[in-house]
């Protein structure tokens, strides 16, 4: 895995044109509000800067997928209290949860052109990627979730907390499609010291860091009771209603808990690099 090289001013044109036009896309699919989009295009900025092209594939095809798999059956996910709000239009608070971490890791890149750094930026998107495929998915289980702080516990689907084994599933998966990506388009790259260290690295931090968001969901996170069918929700409003917290920390909302666990899928894959370049033949 080497720096490319920043973009010629040819690239750097298209880029930008790329960025805006996807952006005004997602904004007309209503995938993504206004400020949601100004963020999400500077953090596919910072990337493209950082990668290139193939960067930001990553980050279109993670807002592309999420996107989706937000939209499949969600009604039904509204009644279970745990679909996106506002119809699934996410904002700036969803975009940096999801994206800071992996903007910072591009930033890391360009002032560095540091392996780890490339890592960094895979862990994060694909532990922001797991998380949403596995939640998404996971809901849709015709088993019922366990407490991932107590496995003996079965909980209603939607609670924060709640785990599945067709989660799980998607959760690896997940990581592996990423991972998949990374390799095909030559960002995960090198000799097979590099490229198993590194492959390896961003899987398993994804896994360890979708498992350990749903600790903190079923831990600190806050959750909410809905004052007109009573329902509990991640959610501020319910039936257009302002719901009230019932359990968690007020503050800790789950944009919050996913910021946590996209930093964690970072850190836990610059490690697991680390430590495996010391390790591998």
């Amino acid at each position: 895995m080497l720096f490319q090289g920043f973009p010629s001013e040819i690239e750097l044109a298209l880029g930008v044109i790329l960025i805006l036009v996807l952006a005004i896309v997602a904004y007309k699919a209503k995938a993504i509000d206004v400020p949601g989009a100004a963020a999400g295009a500077v953090i596919s900025f910072v990337a493209f800067l950082a990668g290139g092209f193939a960067w930001l594939i990553v980050i279109v095809a993670f807002f592309a997928i999420s996107s989706v798999l937000t939209r499949f059956r969600y009604d039904y996910k509204k009644q279970l209290g745990s679909a996106q709000e506002k119809g699934g239009v996410r904002s700036w608070p969803n975009t940096l949860a999801n994206g800071l971490i992996a903007g910072l890791a591009a930033l890391g890149e360009i002032a560095t052109h540091e392996d780890i750094f490339i890592v960094a930026f895979l862990g994060s998107i694909a532990a922001a990627m797991s998380d949403t495929v596995a939640t998404e998915i996971g809901l849709l289980s015709k088993s019922k979730p366990r407490l991932i702080v107590n496995l003996k516990k079965f909980v209603e689907p939607g609670i924060s907390g709640g785990v599945t084994l067709l989660g799980e599933l998607a959760c690896v998966t997940s990581a592996l499609v990423i991972t998949a990506i990374g390799t095909s388009l030559g960002i995960l790259a090198g000799n097979y010291r590099i490229l198993a260290a590194a492959s390896f690295s961003v899987i398993f931090g994804a896994i360890i860091a979708t498992n350990f968001d749903s600790v903190l969901g079923g831990t600190i996170q806050g959750r909410n009771k809905c004052q007109v069918c009573g329902a509990s929700t991640e959610g501020l409003t319910h039936h257009d209603t302002p719901t009230v917290s019932v359990a968690g920390k007020k503050l800790i909302d789950n944009n919050a808990v996913n910021l946590i666990a996209t930093l964690a899928g970072a850190l836990v894959s610059m490690g697991l690099f680390a430590l495996l370049l010391l390790v591998i033949p």
